[in-house]
């Protein structure tokens, strides 16, 4: 077999471009935001030779692991330059995604301690709280309300809106509502049960309603 035919991964590309739904390597190149010479190289098995930013693109585009396109496109050139390009690229590719998968779990991190921060409050005393109004019926629940505030700090902090309030008559909107009892038309008046709560125009549960 010659070298030439032997480094051709032009139908291995075919068919992982048929699997997404890309006809043509212009196509490709433009999805990737590529050239037409990178796709030239990956086709030839030049994988080393290939940025590993702009492999991580390609083989985003084409839902492949960017070991999966090294093991694809790797031409098996015996060139020891090639071969320490390659082992080069695997390597800063392993380095990047242990380095985001890092970052990922510190961000999540301090999200959820500057979160719980934020409720500090609520989630000192409340279980405290409701153990007094467990083993006393007369125990004011105005006591617990301050406790609350904290919960609506976070809810300011996130963007969130409160979708109606509790016992408010308002326009039926199925978007916004769910109706727990009864039928109603759109913009027929219901009454609020049960507040529901938005982000912008992102829904996170419904207000629910009833006549």
């Amino acid at each position: 077999m010659s070298k030439d035919r032997k480094l051709d991964r032009t139908l291995q590309l075919q068919a992982l471009m048929q699997q997404v739904g890309i006809m043509s390597f212009k196509q490709l190149y433009q999805a990737t935001g590529t050239s037409d010479r990178t796709i030239r190289k990956l086709r030839s098995g030049e994988i080393g030779t290939i940025r590993w930013q702009t492999l991580v693109k390609i083989a985003s585009i084409l839902r492949i692991s960017v070991t999966e396109a090294i093991a694809t496109f790797d031409g098996q050139s015996n060139s020891t330059a090639d071969r320490q390009e390659l082992a080069t690229l695997q390597q800063e590719y392993q380095h990047l995604q242990q380095q985001f998968n890092q970052q990922r779990a510190t961000l999540e991190a301090e999200f959820q301690f500057q979160s719980l921060q934020t409720i500090e409050s609520f989630l000192t005393y409340f279980p405290a709280a409701k153990a007094a109004a467990m083993n006393n019926p007369d125990f004011p629940a105005s006591k617990i309300f301050p406790l609350l505030k904290s919960i609506d700090l976070l809810i300011q902090q996130w963007n969130v809106t409160v979708i109606g309030e509790i016992g408010e008559q308002i326009s039926y909107e199925p978007r916004w509502h769910q109706l727990i009892e009864g039928m109603a038309n759109p913009d027929e008046l219901v009454t609020v049960r049960y507040v529901g709560y938005r982000q912008s125009d992102k829904l996170i549960f419904r207000a629910k309603v009833s006549i």
